[in-house]
């Protein structure tokens, strides 16, 4: 007989065997420094809140859907929001029981809002169909790209040309264009700044490795917009910033005024390559730039090409969150691609939990998620 129930100390072991077989590249190892990410460590988390959801047939786990909170702010107020992750059934047992789990997810209640990631049309099709909003990101949905090593030729041609994916018949206007673009990117890319900002300069770049309060006051003004959106504590952004165990490196790129060593900006990059020998791509993740000042730009991102060189990353991908940086960015890369990435929310229904129209204004997502 197939049952659900809440994820329970006894299962995480057995959970930690049974994910790698349907999400490969993965072993009881990676999925043990996981949970402790995702709930131990996590400065959200209380006994209240589910670790997830198994299926259980019998005594064997055959399927799964993580459960991660995070702190976000609504309308002012510190609230829990709940990421799913790793969604996985075995393919024996697959359809209602998918949402069965699916449905223990958003049945919660100790969360204000629900956020999901969505890749494949399937999945997207589904979350509208249960009332998810959808957002689109990044801002301009458009990606920057900076050839670190010409020489990886073919690892760029597939990561710029196709994304790592096979194109459909509607999106081969958009490859020729890319091609076109990647020719004359080889040809006339305009070189960067190198390695770190020169002695005298205003502003100095460098590898960062914990957030203080500076991270926090850098934020304060874009946030007065938003009505929800990430809560940007000290906790909360060293979790999401310097995770012990993830699929990818993250790296935090701080830029201090060197007249004062005080805090004008700040990049978050993933570093995303198929296995610890291949070439990679430096990904960028957040940033927040006090004011838009070009000069924190161009300090961030000469540093982030010496980074992306130490670390055998072939591509550099930036997106701008403000007219001023996309404007920057246009004037100085020379290859540039459409992007789309699927952020979906969905507020509770249950009483004092900020649910309701009245209650959502304006969301402000970001590329940052609870780690998967």
């Amino acid at each position: 007989m197939i049952k659900v129930r809440e994820v329970e100390d006894k299962d995480i072991i057995s959970l930690a065997d049974f994910l790698p077989a349907g999400i490969p590249n993965t072993t009881q190892e990676f999925w043990l420094f996981r949970f402790e990410l995702w709930w131990t460590s996590n400065p959200a988390y209380t006994p209240q809140i589910p670790r997830g959801w198994v299926l259980e047939n019998d005594t064997a786990i055959v399927g799964f859907i993580g459960n991660i909170p995070v702190k976000f702010l609504v309308r002012g107020e510190v609230k829990i929001a709940a990421a799913s992750s790793s969604w996985y059934v075995d393919p024996s047992v697959r359809g209602i029981f998918s949402l069965r789990l699916f449905n223990e997810f958003l049945k919660q209640k100790n969360v204000s809002l629900y956020l999901f990631k969505a890749e494949d049309e399937p999945l997207r099709e589904i979350l509208h169909k249960y009332m998810f909003e959808e957002h689109i990101l990044p801002l301009f949905q458009k990606e920057y790209v900076y050839i670190i090593d010409k020489k990886k030729v073919d690892f760029i041609l597939l990561k710029f040309l196709f994304g790592g994916n096979i194109p459909k018949l509607s999106e081969l206007p958009e490859l020729y264009k890319r091609i076109g673009l990647l020719f004359f990117g080889y040809l006339y890319q305009k070189p960067f700044i190198q390695g770190d900002v020169l002695p005298g300069e205003a502003y100095t770049s460098s590898l960062c490795t914990s957030c203080d309060d500076a991270f926090i006051r850098i934020w304060e003004p874009y946030l007065d917009p938003c009505d929800v959106t990430l809560f940007y504590d000290i906790d909360t952004l060293n979790w999401l910033y310097f995770p012990p165990a993830r699929f990818l490196k993250r790296v935090v790129i701080q830029c201090l005024r060197s007249r004062d060593k005080t805090l004008a900006g700040y990049m978050v990059f993933d570093i995303a390559r198929e296995k610890p020998s291949d070439p990679g791509s430096m990904l960028l993740m957040e940033m927040c730039i006090e004011d838009n000042d070009p000069r924190v730009l161009v300090s961030l991102l000469s540093f982030a090409l010496e980074t992306g060189k130490q670390n055998n990353a072939a591509l550099l991908v930036v997106w701008a969150n403000s007219q001023e940086t996309d404007a920057f960015f246009r004037s100085t890369f020379t290859l540039r691609r459409v992007d789309k990435q699927y952020r979906y929310i969905k507020f509770s229904d249950a009483p004092g939990m900020s649910s309701g129209k009245d209650n959502r204004g304006n969301v402000c997502l970001s590329l940052i998620y609870p780690p998967e």
